[in-house]
């Protein structure tokens, strides 16, 4: 529900309220099971007990119960914004809203488990000792727990993102001005932590006894108690003079998130990281120009029909795009100091490791020796996406033209250069410390990308309207 009121012929005021109901899914044959982290067992529907695969693992209980979680029924967000306007050419606007997350459709509708088995063998890795010796490269591991198993709360509570703006608009001298603070705060968001069967580090040997539940491998564990913080300042300009637009957008923000860091199910959210998506400073400009001469414009008005035709008409645009670069986190591998059964991980930050601009190279975009493996008996302490990747500078440049054959029918003509200047754009650098070169960039974007950095393409599109 939703309703606009003016208040007076200055301000305006939106206000209301949404409901959001998502039901959850089943599976019609009901071979689907849920995990109770309390006791440990598998829990199926009552029917479903005969459907157990019979070399489902007798260490693990299985018992009947309730599989689907109950919906949330209580997520009521209310919304509400106001514009006012000081003088002709200045508004202030300013809004709140809280908004529901919305979990995956299908990520808490367990099928497999205990109706569909397969075997994961992890043979442990003692020093001095290979993994694997033949002809029986598996004379005890037999006997060792082989399943992992999926578990999240029967009670479902959807997370509550709120979020908040305030602009300001003034015209100053025919160009249109923003700036904005736009917010959000996120609680109670739901993600999974992949692996809560370790036992807590420490100098102890890693043993499979030593697990919270030894007789699975693997246990992932959905938790609702997720946060993100987001600020930004944005800026933009816009400016239209006859068959000219200008159009400026700079963004400065500060994403951050509690969840990122699961290695250690024991610390999850005193740990907050930068969200890799994010860049602190990113700027769009784009300009849309109808060239000056043919029929109607400045040069070349009373040009003859046919010479219109091929030299009137056309529209350059450009468009480009600078930013600051993406984050990323340092790793190592091969070793597990913590003595969890985790292979490599976060290493330890000992120093800032992010090179100055000016000292940075293809061969060395950061510091890998501000980095180190662990001690024995614990986690890294680096911070997740604590790294900049490379920033984003790339122009593009396209001009069009539409040619009208008859009333009905015509066709537009389209010569597009991406990445005009050619700018090569790479990919996060080798971040495993463990590695040869790291800190080296390697591979470079991808073409898909929006911003079409992956090298200069020309590219000539004709399309016909009818």
């Amino acid at each position: 529900m939703q309703d606009t009121f003016k208040l007076t012929q200055r301000l305006t005021l939106d206000y209301g309220l949404r409901w959001d109901y998502y039901a959850l899914p089943t599976y019609e044959d009901g071979l689907q099971y849920a995990w109770d982290p309390s006791t440990g067992n598998v829990i199926v529907p009552q029917e479903a007990l005969s459907k157990i695969h019979p070399l489902y693992p007798k260490t693990i209980t299985v018992v009947a119960g309730e599989v689907v979680p109950s919906a949330d029924k209580q997520n009521f967000r209310p919304r509400v914004a106001a514009a006012y306007r000081l003088k002709e050419n200045f508004v202030i606007r300013g809004g709140y809203g809280a908004f529901t997350e919305r979990i995956d459709y299908f990520s808490r509708i367990q099928g497999g488990g205990p109706f569909q088995i397969s075997e994961s063998y992890n043979p442990l890795q003692q020093p001095g000792q290979p993994l694997f010796t033949f002809p029986n490269p598996f004379p005890s591991i037999l006997a060792a727990a082989s399943q992992s198993v999926t578990g999240f709360p029967l009670k479902t509570d959807n997370g509550t993102i709120h979020q908040y703006n305030l602009s300001v608009e003034r015209e100053v001298k025919s160009i249109g001005i923003r700036v904005s603070y736009i917010g959000e705060r996120a609680i109670g968001l739901n993600y999974n932590v992949p692996n809560i069967n370790k036992p807590p580090a420490s100098d102890i040997p890693f043993t499979a006894s030593r697990r919270p539940y030894p007789q699975f491998v693997g246990v992932t564990w959905a938790r609702n108690d997720g946060a993100q913080h987001y600020d930004s300042i944005q800026v933009q300009a816009l400016r239209r003079v006859g068959s000219f637009t200008f159009n400026a957008h700079w963004t400065w923000s500060n994403n951050m998130y509690n969840y990122g860091i699961t290695e250690d199910p024991y610390n999850v959210t005193n740990r907050w990281a930068r969200n890799a998506a994010d860049r602190r400073h990113y700027a769009a400009i784009s300009s849309v120009s109808q060239m000056p001469w043919g029929r109607g414009r400045r040069f070349l008005s009373n040009a003859p029909p046919v010479v219109d035709r091929v030299i009137g008409g056309w529209t350059l645009q450009t468009i480009g795009y600078l930013a600051t670069g993406g984050y990323f986190s340092p790793a190592f591998s091969g070793s597990d100091p913590s003595n969890t059964n985790t292979s490599g991980g976060l290493p330890d930050r000992v120093a800032d490791g992010n090179l100055r601009g000016d000292v940075r190279t293809k061969d060395l975009w950061f510091d890998p020796k501000a980095f180190a493996v662990p001690p024995k008996g614990r986690f890294g302490n680096s911070g997740f996406n604590t790294l900049v990747g490379q920033g984003i500078n790339v122009h593009h440049l396209s001009l069009a033209k539409r040619f009208r054959l008859t009333e009905r029918v015509g066709f537009t003509f389209t010569s597009a250069i991406s990445d005009i200047f050619n700018h090569p754009h790479f990919q996060n650098p080798r971040n495993n410390i463990s590695d040869p070169d790291p800190g080296k960039l390697t591979a470079l974007i991808p073409d898909y990308n929006p911003e079409k950095q992956a090298g200069r393409h020309i590219s000539m599109k004709l399309r016909i309207e009818w």
